[in-house]
C-alpha cells in the first residue's frame, strides 16, 4: 500500500504570483507538521513557489526529509514522480487549481473544486502497490484551523 497525502499550500499573504505564507499560514504549516509527524512520510513534493515550500518546511525539518521541487507548470512531472516513486508515504503540497486534476490523474474520484480562499482541504489517497485493477481510496478532510 502507498499513501499519498495531498494539501493545498497554507494561507498566503497576498495574491502575488509567488506570495509567501501569512502568519495564519505559518501556524497552519506548523499544525500540518504536528498532524503528520507520526505518518512516516518518506518523500515530500512541492511546487517551485515559496508558499508550498514554506508549508512543507516544518514537517521536512522535523523529519529531515529534503522536499523535491517540481515547477508549478509541470503537474504531469509531479504525477509521474509520484507514480514512479518507491516511498510508501508521500506528502504533496500544491495549488488549488491543479490539485483536483492531480488527484484525478492518480485514480481518485472527482473532487469538488478548491475555492481560492480554502486552505484547509486535506486529501488522503491510498493506492494498492502493484495492483492494476484496484481502485484507489480517497479520504477528504479539513485540517488545522489557523485563525486561532
Amino acid at each position: 500500500m502507498r499513501t499519498i497525502f495531498l494539501v493545498r499550500h497554507a494561507d498566503k499573504i497576498s495574491d502575488d504570483t509567488d506570495a509567501p505564507l501569512s502568519d495564519a499560514g505559518q501556524r497552519r504549516a506548523e499544525c500540518l507538521a504536528n498532524t503528520l509527524s507520526d505518518a512516516h512520510i518518506e518523500q515530500i513534493f512541492t511546487s517551485d513557489l515559496q508558499r508550498t515550500q514554506q508549508t512543507a518546511a516544518p514537517l521536512a525539518e522535523k523529519l529531515r526529509v529534503k522536499p523535491v521541487t517540481i515547477p508549478l507548470s509541470r503537474p504531469d512531472q509531479l504525477i509521474e514522480a509520484i507514480r514512479a516513486g518507491k516511498a510508501e508515504n508521500v506528502l504533496v503540497v500544491w495549488h488549488d487549481a491543479t490539485l483536483p486534476k492531480i488527484l484525478r490523474a492518480l485514480g481518485a474520484p472527482e473532487v469538488t473544486p478548491i475555492a481560492h480562499t480554502e486552505y484547509d482541504r486535506f486529501f488522503i489517497l491510498t493506492l494498492a502497490a502493484g495492483a492494476t485493477r484496484s481502485q484507489p481510496r480517497l479520504t477528504s478532510l479539513r485540517y488545522c484551523d489557523s485563525r486561532k
